[in-house]
C-alpha cells in the first residue's frame, strides 16, 4: 500500500486489536506524527476499570520510491507504555 494510506489503516488495525481482545478498555486516538520518511509514531490514552494509560505504537516501513505515494513495507513494529503514564 502507498504510505500515505498506512496511518490511517494503523489507527484502524490498533483500535479494533483491542476492541477483540478486551471490550472493557476504552482507546482514544491522541495525535499521530511523521519522522523520517517511512516513520509513523501514533498515540493513544485508553482507561479500564479505573486504570489511566497511554502509549505510543512505533512503525518503520520501507519505501520502495521517494515520494509519498510509494509502496511501502512494514519493517518493524513497536508498543511502548512509559510506566509513568500508568495510573490507578
Amino acid at each position: 500500500m502507498s504510505f500515505e494510506t498506512v496511518e490511517p489503516v494503523m489507527r484502524k488495525e490498533i483500535e479494533s486489536w483491542f476492541a477483540q481482545r478486551d471490550k472493557n478498555i476504552l482507546l482514544k486516538f491522541e495525535k499521530s506524527s511523521r519522522g523520517r520518511p517511512g516513520e509513523i509514531q501514533i498515540r493513544y490514552s485508553g482507561a479500564n476499570k479505573g486504570a489511566h494509560f497511554k502509549f505510543e505504537v512505533d512503525a518503520i516501513f520501507t519505501l520502495t520510491g521517494q515520494t509519498e505515494n510509494s509502496p511501502s513495507y512494514l519493517k518493524s513494529i513497536n508498543v511502548n507504555i512509559d510506566k509513568r503514564d500508568f495510573m490507578k
